[in-house]
């Protein structure tokens, strides 16, 4: 006990004096960042640090706070003036700050440029969506939105939103409890018999015009969709990769799921408490026929920011190989950066891999698809963008929909 004791002063005692000495350091000599949770090694802080002080010859520190949703990047800029200097927000929401100016253009002297020869050339197109003059965006990881599903419990290849969304595994089925993920899923599934006919770039034009639309009979439609899995589902946000990933026998067959996630637990992984898990070799991870997500977070510079010069080295320094590659393998994404991205498949197909040593090929094959997606599932994935004047609508909706889950929670526990 005295030794508990002691560990948790020493806790406490660190605590109070490494906000003791933010609080002593210049700000001009800190650093801030505002991204999601467990999303960056942040042992390339104090590595980051020493190489800027080569660099420049200046000192700055490194100082984190994370969040649980990209809407928060807009509350605490916009709403607030939050003093943050580099922001990792998703490409709709990179598309709305660069509308709203919130952010400010990085330093191409410092950072070079986004083009096809540093970064995959097939994600530098798509960011053209968001950031037309690829001045305010450096690329960081991409992913899919997609179904991931238990073949052992399934007993078939899914290949469609009907998996999710049709009767097949009601009780057995988890939507995610995110508006945009829950939204767009909703209207690809009713857009499905239309998107499925197409091909080719009438398919992809298609895809990402139901991204686009937020019209009243499209909200209305996919409100009565997401309300008819009201019952039989669960609504999740990150603990059902885990119970998937267990084999719990309570656990969904299939879940709306983005594939990095997905990818996270097919394999070898931490869980919520750090203990190394074994992966699950039954988990299939699929971009549905119809139509599927492809996204792109990203870092920019605040309006608002203090330290614009430590913060264009950072990016700079993101950019550089072994820095992506580490933030890559900790985070269980795929980095943007060229030279990482080529590494990291060379390892991932290379035939003596230990990671995927004895699996059946088909599921190597997926596996490879979920973490390095083929031109082929790009090109029927569209990408989320800024709902404009359609966001209260959709916003409404949502509301809507979550005051319903709360109503069925409410009755099921009264009836218990």
């Amino acid at each position: 006990m005295k030794k508990i004791i002691a560990i948790v002063l020493v806790l406490a005692l660190f605590a109070v004096l490494s906000v003791s000495l933010f609080a002593c350091t210049p700000r001009e000599e800190i650093l801030k960042l505002y991204m999601p949770g467990e999303y960056i090694d942040e042992e390339i802080f104090e590595e980051f640090e020493a190489w800027y002080k080569e660099q420049t010859g200046k000192k700055v520190k490194v100082e984190l706070k994370t969040f649980s949703a990209v809407e928060e990047i807009q509350l605490a800029v916009e709403g607030s003036k939050a003093d943050y200097d580099l922001l990792c927000p998703s490409d709709y929401m990179v598309e709305y700050l660069v509308k709203n100016n919130l952010v400010q253009a990085y330093d191409q002297s410092i950072v070079g440029t986004v083009d096809s020869s540093r970064f995959v050339a097939e994600y530098v197109e798509l960011q053209k969506l968001y950031d037309p003059e690829l001045k305010y965006a450096i690329p960081y990881m991409y992913g899919t939105l997609g179904l991931v599903y238990d073949y052992s419990k399934t007993g078939k290849k899914l290949t469609s939103w009907s998996a999710l969304f049709g009767n097949d595994y009601a009780g057995h089925r988890s939507v995610k409890k995110s508006m945009r993920d829950a939204y767009a899923a909703a209207c690809l599934y009713n857009e499905g018999a239309r998107l499925t006919a197409l091909e080719g770039a009438a398919k992809k034009a298609a895809v990402q015009a139901v991204f686009e639309d937020t019209s009243a009979a499209t909200i209305a439609a996919a409100k009565n969709t997401l309300l008819a899995v009201k019952s039989g589902s669960v609504w999740d946000e990150d603990a059902v990769k885990f119970e998937m990933a267990a084999n719990d026998d309570n656990a969904p067959y299939v879940a709306l799921m983005w594939s990095c996630d997905a990818g996270y637990v097919m394999n070898d992984y931490e869980d919520d408490a750090g203990n190394e898990k074994e992966g699950n070799r039954n988990l299939w991870y699929v971009v549905p026929e119809e139509g599927g997500n492809v996204y792109i977070d990203n870092f920019v510079i605040s309006k608002y920011a203090v330290n614009v010069e430590a913060a264009n080295w950072f990016l700079k320094y993101l950019c550089e190989k072994d820095v992506a590659i580490k933030n890559s393998e900790y985070s269980g994404t795929i980095s943007v950066v060229k030279e990482a991205y080529d590494a990291l498949y060379e390892e991932y197909t290379d035939e003596e891999n230990e990671m995927l040593e004895g699996v059946d090929p088909a599921w190597r094959e997926m596996f490879i698809e979920t973490m390095f997606p083929s031109v082929e599932t790009l090109n029927r994935c569209g990408m989320m963008r800024d709902f404009k004047t359609g966001k209260d609508d959709v916003v409404a909706m949502w509301g809507a929909i979550v005051k319903s889950l709360e109503n069925q929670k409410e009755t099921a526990a009264e009836v218990g």
